[in-house]
């Protein structure tokens, strides 16, 4: 029906009449799934399962970027894009919707989405996840430079340094792009960016991003039940296997001998190869490749810490609060908003050397009782991030994006 996107819908859970209408208001939903699915492709599950949650029928407008085409008509889509444009106008009008939702727009569905969200005046919350408004590689450290060339000048560094893709070309598209997308919402009083970490407003603030516009709301997972608090000797790391992670020396520094916990890494990514041949050689390091979510929910459950070793401003690391919700304490590296997510649900990973490891690990198993850590954990999610809580903010946000 849409050159652009394909189109799912669901229902309500709770009953149009609670929400105080005959007929529940809608939400259209719009996200491009990356070429190496990930956490935002399970944020976007969430946000649709929410909205559901509070009444809301959701339409959701997907496209996969891996189907793009290379060439300069596709860089030139990626900066706007006029198909998009038309088929985002027809099913608005189509559709009516009383809110949008934009989880991420590039590079298939551009500015063009957010041109025809505000010609139709139809309140609009976009999700930050990263910092690709601010710079190409999308990739920030928490003193606001890029972390492939050390830069805070994002356009003549980053785009001559080629820090996304390696190409001077494929960097400034990104550039382009992003500042299509701030000139187009810019004024716009019903749009609103949602970042997921007061880090992540900080480090997009600016550069036509007015700070007033910018709202601060936290990931948040569905577990509402204090879970069992298991007593077990492994631990899991789950992450896309990128440089920025971690994963590839966390792995090769991993304490052996006798009496060192099991590690097992789960995740796909450029650095497959290399972590597996390392990991080959070890006895007590597993790399389990991809896993369905609903498994790595499980293996969380059954692990006695998970470790997130991000080397960048990690703008909020969702595998944290999925860990803690099953009562699993985190181990987590102090770059980026972890540590103000994580707090008491962890312990401080301070480097990927194998003395801080070992240190982070001991604090985890040599501590006098192991279940009061699972519990402080637990309490911590329960406290911050569950659903019950996203819903207040979320009925919140669409109030203040509709006045």
């Amino acid at each position: 029906m849409y050159k652009s996107f394909d189109v799912a819908r669901s229902k309500p859970e709770v009953n149009p009449t609670s929400t105080g209408g005959s007929t529940p208001p809608k939400a259209l939903m719009f996200h491009a799934i990356y070429r190496n699915p990930g956490g935002e492709e399970q944020s976007f599950a969430n946000e649709s399962k929410l909205l559901k949650s509070i009444g809301y029928e959701t339409v959701q407008c997907t496209t996969e970027n891996s189907k793009i085409s290379r060439g300069p008509w596709a860089a030139v889509t990626a900066v706007f894009s006029p198909r998009v444009l038309v088929d985002a106008l027809r099913i608005i009008r189509s559709e009516r919707p009383d809110v949008i939702y934009v989880n991420n727009l590039w590079p298939a569905f551009s500015a063009s989405l957010l041109v025809a969200a505000r010609a139709a005046a139809i309140p609009t919350l976009q999700a930050v996840r990263n910092y690709r408004l601010a710079t190409p590689s999308a990739k920030l450290r928490a003193d606001g430079t890029c972390t492939e060339c050390g830069s805070t000048n994002y356009f003549t560094s980053c785009v001559r340094n080629g820090c996304y893709g390696n190409s001077r070309l494929q960097s400034l598209v990104c550039y382009l792009s992003a500042a299509a997308v701030k000139l187009s919402v810019l004024g716009w009083k019903q749009h609103r960016f949602v970042a997921t970490s007061a880090m992540t407003a900080r480090l997009v603030e600016g550069r036509l991003i007015d700070s007033g516009r910018v709202v601060v709301r936290p990931n948040f997972g569905f577990e509402e039940n204090e879970p069992e608090f298991r007593s077990t000797d492994s631990v899991v790391c789950v992450s896309r296997l990128t440089p920025e992670k971690g994963v590839l020396d966390l792995v090769r520094n991993w304490p052996q001998g006798a009496g060192s916990p099991s590690l097992t890494v789960l995740g796909d990514g450029p650095q497959y190869g290399e972590i597996s041949s390392i990991s080959a050689a070890l006895d007590n390091v597993t790399l389990a490749g991809f896993t369905s979510h609903e498994d790595v929910i499980e293996i969380l459950r059954d692990s006695a810490a998970s470790v997130v070793p991000s080397q960048w401003a990690e703008p909020f690391g969702r595998v944290a609060i999925e860990s803690m919700s099953v009562g699993t304490p985190v181990i987590y590296a102090t770059s980026g908003a972890l540590a103000d997510i994580v707090g008491p649900g962890g312990t401080p990973l301070h480097t990927l050397e194998e003395s801080s490891i070992r240190e982070a690990l001991d604090r985890i198993f040599g501590a006098d009782d192991r279940s009061a850590i699972r519990r402080s954990a637990y309490r911590h999610y329960s406290n911050r991030f569950t659903s019950r809580k996203a819903a207040t903010t979320m009925r919140e946000l669409i109030n203040e994006v509709r006045s």
